[in-house]
């Protein structure tokens, strides 16, 4: 069995265009509540999921979870800003 390299080419630039995400220019430049966070992950991320019907993107939990050990910066003020919003979504893709 031999492998056609264009073929295998043609189908990995097929999956990466599947393939969701986030510019930097979508992040809103103001600082987003928690609430927003989640909202903002969910209607952007929703799609990636293996069952975007039930499955969450990201929760309170997670976002606490991550300051708490360290791999997210605490909010300030209870907001969290466009570099937490980035730090978040390279977490997600990490993690995935």
């Amino acid at each position: 069995m031999t492998i056609n390299i264009e073929d295998l080419l043609n189908s990995i630039q097929k999956s990466l265009d599947r393939i969701e995400y986030i510019r930097a220019e979508d992040i809103p430049d103001i600082d987003l509540y928690m609430d927003q966070v989640t909202t903002f992950m969910e209607s952007h991320l929703k799609n990636t999921t293996r069952n975007p019907a039930s499955d969450k993107i990201l929760t309170k939990t997670m976002i606490n979870n991550y300051a708490k050990n360290n791999l997210l910066p605490p909010p300030v003020k209870k907001k969290y800003s466009k570099d937490h919003v980035l730090l978040l979504i390279f977490i997600y893709y990490y993690k995935g």
